[in-house]
């Protein structure tokens, strides 16, 4: 019998995870950064701007997401988070709009999602010639999925205003 990759069937992967979850400390440790060690690095993304641009890049469904935003709304009250989501799963931009519908104090938080892998985002902000810049990016347990890290990684930091944060969490040390 061989095995097949999570990555060719989606519900597996989700259903998978979900049961790793369940049996790892993986999000109480992620939970237990974003409370302790966040705010710290927050202290810079957004002194004195009345907007603080945040692209998530993997962001799932955005369990993770809303810790880190309630952080930075917590660091910083009254302004007005734009949050742009970057996942290439219907099902867990579905699971994430649906976490927000039923999240209380959003109410200056701004959601884009879109519906693309990171290299789609790349090429798009590319072609488009008019790339945004960030505040804050977070990639948490999304450089698995692509294929050249480095170049990855060096694209999302040009993506960096003056002052700006580029967060990458991996649990392993492999890819």
């Amino acid at each position: 019998m061989t095995m097949r990759s999570l990555l060719s069937d989606h519900s597996h992967y989700v259903e998978s995870f979900r049961l790793f979850l369940e049996n790892s400390t993986e999000h109480q440790c992620m939970l237990e950064f974003i409370q302790k060690k966040l705010p710290g690095i927050l202290s810079s993304i957004g002194s004195g701007k009345s907007t603080i641009n945040i692209l998530s890049v993997g962001g799932g469904a955005g369990e993770v997401d809303l810790q880190i935003l309630a952080e930075v709304r917590a660091k910083y009250p009254g302004v007005v988070i734009c949050n742009d989501v970057v996942e290439p799963s219907a099902e867990q931009i579905s699971a994430y709009k649906e976490r927000v519908a039923k999240t209380e104090n959003l109410e200056n938080i701004k959601f884009s999602w879109h519906k693309e892998t990171s290299l789609e985002y790349e090429s798009r902000m590319k072609a488009s010639k008019e790339v945004k810049k960030w505040n804050f990016i977070h990639m948490i347990q999304m450089l698995y999925y692509v294929k050249d890290i480095p170049a990855t990684i060096r694209f999302f930091h040009s993506l960096l205003e003056p002052g700006a944060k580029l967060l990458i969490i991996l649990v392993s040390g492999k890819y």
